[in-house]
């Protein structure tokens, strides 16, 4: 069983989400349009995010039901952040964003105040996954949907066979696929699935091979009349026999046969550098492209984990000299301007049937960690998510994919 980082070290994994992807509708397409592509970005405005909401917040749940933007849970660190002895705040808010009015509004409350799950679209709504809280990890699942007067609707679902965050997600059809990240408190290489008109209960599949992957990105594809899952980033902080690592293969699954296979890496087309997508978001595009936005950089994170792992795993430091050198890196690493972070500016689309990547846009708007991605068919809503470890932002932009 593989155990989590403690400490100071926590602060690392839960500053950045495991992509929250949204599974488009399906068209045919044989034209490579990768590289006539651009996004049309429009920023909402913050206007009705009452309270600490207003400072931002990463990780929340989000579905896009009837073009209505919905959004709930999230965390942030309003007062200090955490090695400054500040506390982690979770959510239970729903808002809407309302487009007459050009505000956000309250609709409702979760359950639960908590971030760190998955949302997929689902016929009629989505399903809001797992998450965690400030106390423990959830398996809790709430099917979501509006009213005919506009009211948001949670039901409750089938729970997750155990309580998982960080983890990963899609829909394809009535199927709904969730892996990797926490379960019950260790990273996973678990595999679930279920249907959402006729299961009661979820069902393993075969676990992805390589390293458990938390905040990875899972994107679904419909291929001559059969399904695919791709399971995209993430990383692992590393155990008593494995050191840190970032996941940069493409995995694919077959659903029909059962069966994993790899699809490609996560290679730079310019650097020929990998890339990370830790913390980034993922969709489907044309039943042929995924779109990934934002996450950690490579490098950068991959060395902060590392620094963090050395120091939990040195024999020769007492627990105080291990606490007080926890405390000097977090200092250095924590305190940092945005700019240090690097998180990806890049907007990149894999083509799954060429299996190369291409950028095609790079701008700050999607230079977050932690956000929330939902969209239908070309276009998006990137929902807040982290300008650098600890400090959120309020910012949600709206985008549009052109072919020109």
């Amino acid at each position: 069983m593989h155990t989590v980082l403690s400490g100071i070290s926590r602060w690392l994994f839960v500053a950045f989400l495991a992509a929250v992807p949204a599974s488009c509708r399906h068209s045919k397409s044989d034209t490579n349009h990768s590289e006539t592509m651009q996004i049309n970005w429009e920023e909402l405005s913050t206007d009705g995010l009452q309270g600490n909401l207003a400072k931002g917040v990463s990780a929340a749940y989000a579905a896009l039901i009837n073009g209505n933007l919905i959004v709930a849970g999230g965390a942030n660190f309003p007062e200090k952040l955490g090695f400054e002895g500040g506390r982690k705040f979770f959510y239970n808010d729903i808002v809407q964003f309302d487009a007459s009015t050009n505000k956000w509004k309250l609709v409702g409350h979760l359950p639960d105040s908590s971030a760190h799950g998955v949302s997929v679209p689902v016929a009629g709504g989505a399903l809001w996954i797992g998450g965690n809280n400030a106390s423990q990890s959830l398996n809790k699942v709430y099917a979501v949907s509006l009213s005919p007067k506009g009211t948001v609707k949670l039901t409750p679902f089938p729970a997750l066979p155990a309580a998982m965050d960080n983890f990963a997600g899609c829909s394809s059809g009535d199927m709904v696929f969730v892996g990797g990240g926490n379960m019950n408190g260790a990273p996973s290489n678990v595999f679930y699935c279920i249907n959402v008109k006729t299961d009661s209960a979820w069902t393993e599949l075969p676990p992805f091979p390589g390293i458990p992957r938390l905040q990875a990105v899972m994107v679904s594809m419909e291929e001559e009349g059969k399904t695919y899952v791709y399971l995209l980033g993430g990383f692992f902080g590393g155990d008593e026999t494995s050191v840190p690592a970032m996941a940069t293969e493409l995995l694919k699954y077959d659903v029909s046969a059962g069966a994993w296979t790899k699809a490609g890496d996560q290679m730079d087309p310019g650097t020929q550098k990998p890339f990370s997508l830790g913390g980034a978001t993922a969709m489907q595009l044309d039943n042929r492209y995924i779109l990934c936005l934002g996450g950690v950089n490579h490098t950068i994170f991959l060395d902060a984990l590392t620094a963090q792992y050395k120091i939990a795993h040195n024999p020769a430091l007492s627990t105080r000299e291990k606490e007080k050198q926890n405390l000097e890196f977090s200092k250095r690493y924590m305190t940092q301007p945005p700019q240090y972070y690097r998180f990806n500016s890049e907007c990149r689309i894999f083509d799954t049937k060429t299996n190369e990547w291409h950028t095609i846009d790079s701008t700050l708007n999607a230079a977050r960690a932690g956000a929330t991605l939902v969209g239908d068919s070309r276009k998006f809503y990137a929902v807040q998510g982290e300008l650098k470890p600890g400090v959120r932002s309020p910012e949600t932009w709206r985008g549009e994919i052109k072919i020109r």
